[in-house]
């Protein structure tokens, strides 16, 4: 899969948040579980997902992106350093590919702090943010651990809109 499935306005017809903590095998930490957070999508919270809009994610064919707020949407939001925010704060980036799995790379995250899965990484605060295409909805997963211990997850569903 290349990049153009993704070209278009996307809009917010959907959004799910999650918490959860690192589990425990005996007395240790799964040594997997963070990776298995921010690399593994949850198909199953698709069931949960509750009606939203007011945002739009432009994906550009050169495999840039832009989003804009249209009102003001309900949908639980990290800033690019990992902060929960009272509202969302749209912002502008890149998509990269690894490993046949596309992310989103914010443009206003430092260098420093990215790599080629994560949006942002200062060693306290990891981001995977991704994007997928499913029954032509993009789904889009923003995954969250902070201290390795805390993990949170927003799964935002878009339809393809035809308007200019």
């Amino acid at each position: 899969m290349d990049i153009s499935v993704f070209v278009g306005k996307w809009v917010l017809i959907g959004s799910v948040f999650i918490k959860s903590e690192l589990e425990f095998i005996g007395n240790q930490p799964d040594p997997n579980g963070v990776n298995n957070w921010l690399n593994n999508s949850t198909p199953q919270v698709l069931k949960k997902i509750e009606s939203t809009e007011d945002l739009i994610l432009i994906i550009n064919p050169d495999g840039t992106f832009e989003e804009e707020k249209t009102g003001n949407p309900k949908v639980e939001w990290f800033d690019c350093e990992g902060v929960l925010c009272s509202e969302v704060k749209p912002f502008s980036g890149y998509i990269n590919v690894s490993k046949s799995k596309f992310y989103l790379m914010a443009d206003e995250c430092p260098l420093w702090a990215k790599d080629e899965k994560l949006r942002y990484n200062d060693g306290d605060t990891k981001i995977s943010d991704t994007i997928q295409i499913s029954n032509e909805q993009l789904i889009r997963t923003v995954s969250v651990v902070t201290d390795d211990m805390y993990f949170d997850k927003v799964v935002l569903v878009y339809a393809k809109t035809t308007t200019k």
